[in-house]
Formats: C-alpha cells, structure tokens, sequence
C-alpha cells in the first residue's frame, strides 16, 4: 500500500519543489496521553474509535465491522468521540463525546481494550499511536505505518470490514495475544517523542545556514 508511510506526502513535496524534503516523524506528548488503567485490567468487550467525515478516515467501515462484531458478541459496547455531533444513525451501544476534554479523552483510551481505525489513507496518523500510548490494541488498516502486523497491532486491507472485524474477533477471543499487541504498541510508540523530532529539526536547520 503505498499509503503505508509518510513517503508518499514527500514524494508529493517533492515533485513541486526543486530541492529534497526531509521527514521527520511527529512527536507526542507524553504528559497529555498516559496508561492509567493496567492493560490487564481491560474489559475486552470495550472498543474505541473516532468519528470522522472526511472519507479517507473510511469510518462506515469500522461500523461494518462492529456490526459483524456486535453479533458475535452481543456484551460490545463501542465509545467514539469526534468534533461533529452524534451521528444519528449510530445504535445505543454506542457512546458518543463529542470534543473531550484533556482527561475524558484520556479516559475513552484507557477503558478500550481495543482501538479501531480503517483509513483508506493517512499521514501519520495521531489517533491509534494516542491509543497505543494508552493501552489499547490496535486494529486498523495498512496505512499506519508505525502499526507492524501481528507485533504490534493487527492491520488489514483498506476498505474490508470483514477482515477487519475478524482481528478485532481475534483479539477479544484471545486476551493473551491482546494484551501481548496492546504492550507491544505500547513500547514502540514510546521512541516517538517531541525531544527526537524537534532536535532533528533543529539539525536540519543548522545545515542550513
């Protein structure tokens, strides 16, 4: 896919100016998105994700997916948050927060056993690296390019709910691979900080002088 990584922003950048960009991947603040609640402790049947519109985040595919989940497994209850307001087609098994704050943002992260995202193409991609920051397995497609099949996150296709639903099946069958993914997100997603990225550019800078 080769939505896989920032590189296909570059090679856009790239293609209009006269000199080579640089890449430097974002940073996080590790102070604003913390693991309180013990991945252990996590109710498997608890999943989280955002709301978008914009296309591209392929949202109606996630709640494909959790429709498919939802059969298997009547006890899932899904928290979604996002800037618009609720949808109106959204079931009661959903809980919506509508812009969270600092704390109750942290909190949807921290009650999910499971994160879930099924862009069609990113950038980056804040929202399942927030997620592994604080815990969460990580279910999404194959755009994210921190997300390492069966390491650290289980990936799939873009735009197939069913394959999608079926990790997220996987991972509430079996809570020891869970929180195997969920740790494993949650160490790698560490080396990501602000210090890194702004010290390389801050290089990137000098050499320019």
């Amino acid at each position: 896919n080769k939505y896989c990584n920032f590189r296909w922003l570059k090679e856009i950048v790239d293609a209009h100016s006269k000199t080579e960009s640089k890449l430097i991947y974002n940073g996080f603040d590790f102070e604003y998105f913390k693991l309180t609640v013990p991945i252990e402790k996590r109710q498997k049947f608890n999943i989280s994700m955002l709301y978008h519109l914009d296309e591209r985040k392929r949202c109606e595919d996630s709640f494909k997916a959790l429709d498919i989940v939802k059969k298997r497994f009547p006890e899932l209850k899904v928290n979604i948050f996002g800037v618009p307001s609720r949808p109106s087609f959204l079931p009661d098994w959903y809980l919506y927060n509508q812009r969270p704050n600092k704390e109750r943002h942290n909190a949807i992260y921290n009650n999910s056993a499971i994160f879930v995202a099924a862009s069609r193409a990113e950038g980056f991609g804040l929202t399942p690296a927030e997620a592994m920051i604080c815990g969460c397995a990580v279910v999404c497609t194959d755009v994210f390019f921190y997300a390492k099949n069966e390491k650290n996150a289980l990936t799939c296709p873009v735009m197939k709910p069913e394959k999608l639903a079926e990790n997220i099946c996987h991972l509430i069958e079996d809570d020891v691979f869970r929180i195997q993914i969920a740790k494993s997100g949650n160490n790698y997603i560490k080396q990501f900080t602000w210090e890194k990225s702004v010290g390389k550019f801050i290089k990137l800078l000098e050499q320019k002088k």
